[in-house]
């Protein structure tokens, strides 16, 4: 599965570009393969391959610095930062990882989540951006 996706990624313009393909044909064929989803891209993800789900598709880019699409409202925060980042870029980045979850998994962070205080939610969002970002060049 990896394979097809890397040659039908790099025929339109990957690494150079973001590539898009349809999340419904890629999942389909990962099930008619017998291998899940998630793991097609966390081993893409070893060959410097971040995927992205991004509504009906899967955005594929060679760095996992979301900061770098050309459309995106940030453009001024280029160094690396404790301030907060676009917030669009961390919904993206949580359902690339909610993606990768089970639903069981999904309903338990739910469920965490919910029991939290609204301070609790904004520290937690807080020390997330400060320390993902903070390694991001």
């Amino acid at each position: 599965m990896e394979n097809s996706i890397k040659h039908c990624i790099e025929k339109n313009g990957f690494p150079k570009k973001s590539v898009r393909l349809p999340f419904k044909s890629i999942h389909e064929s990962c099930k008619n393969h017998s291998v899940p989803l998630k793991e097609v891209l966390a081993n893409l993800i070893e060959c410097k391959i971040f995927g992205t789900i991004q509504g009906d598709f899967i955005e594929f880019r060679a760095s996992d610095n979301l900061k770098e699409k050309p459309n995106a409202s940030n453009q001024e925060n280029n160094s690396p930062t404790t301030t907060m980042p676009n917030m669009g870029d961390l919904k993206e980045m949580a359902q690339s990882y909610m993606s990768k979850m089970t639903p069981d998994q999904i309903k338990e962070l739910e469920k965490t989540v919910s029991n939290m205080s609204e301070e609790e939610r904004g520290n937690i969002l807080k020390n997330f951006s400060t320390q993902f970002f903070k390694n991001k060049s």
